[in-house]
């Protein structure tokens, strides 16, 4: 790959990463309540998940589940719920403040597994790296060599811009210092979750399958 195109690649895929999404979301409420260090941990699980839509890209499981309108929306219905439902839990979440020394402890196990099924449970990442992603593979050329230089690219972008999301959330950390904050806060990412969910549900019904009678 030539240094341009690699450079444009990294431009791209760099502002393509750092909008406010889920993952962002996530890393930002897991800084702020089990800690910098520990919320890193999350980053692992998106970059499983990267690796697993890179893969879906490569192997064009990604255009045969596009091809295929009930599969996808299937897909699109079971990620919808899902965020649903993880608004809804954060929404009933108890408000306490915890101190530096009562951070709430949660396995690594499950900081990783909730960021993985988070990265995949948002079908239009399947969208992000069909458009992006395999634009700049060239075909023609050996897809080895290609690959070895964009998938550790992907990976050190996103790990960077996430790493940011989970300093950004020690400042919400410092302002949770109160209850009636931390309820807010709760309130306000779950909303979020729930809000994103619904409208994927919804930004599928213009191409569910049509019912035969």
């Amino acid at each position: 790959m030539a240094l341009d195109q690699w450079l444009i690649f990294v431009m791209v895929w760099t502002l393509a990463g750092i909008p406010l999404g889920p993952n962002a979301l996530n890393c930002i409420a897991l800084s702020a309540e089990v800690g910098f260090y520990r919320s890193l941990w999350a980053i692992k699980g998106i970059l499983i998940a990267a690796l697993c839509h890179m893969t879906a890209v490569i192997l064009g499981v990604s255009a045969i589940l596009l091809a295929n309108s009930e599969l996808f929306y299937a897909v699109k219905l079971c990620g919808a719920a899902y965020l649903v439902w993880m608004g809804i839990s954060i929404w009933r979440k108890g408000s306490e403040v915890p101190t530096g020394a009562e951070l709430k402890i949660v396995s690594r196990i499950d900081i990783v597994r909730k960021a993985f099924l988070i990265s995949m449970s948002n079908p239009k990442a399947i969208f992000s790296y069909l458009a992006v992603f395999s634009q700049f593979l060239t075909s023609g050329e050996p897809l080895a060599p290609q690959l070895v230089v964009l998938i550790p690219t992907v990976l050190v972008i996103n790990a960077t811009v996430y790493v940011g999301y989970c300093a950004f959330g020690i400042g919400f950390a410092r302002l949770l210092c109160t209850v009636p904050r931390r309820l807010a806060f709760n309130r306000s990412v779950g909303a979020f979750y729930i809000f994103a969910g619904a409208a994927l549900a919804v930004s599928g019904l213009h191409s569910a399958p049509a019912r035969r009678y």
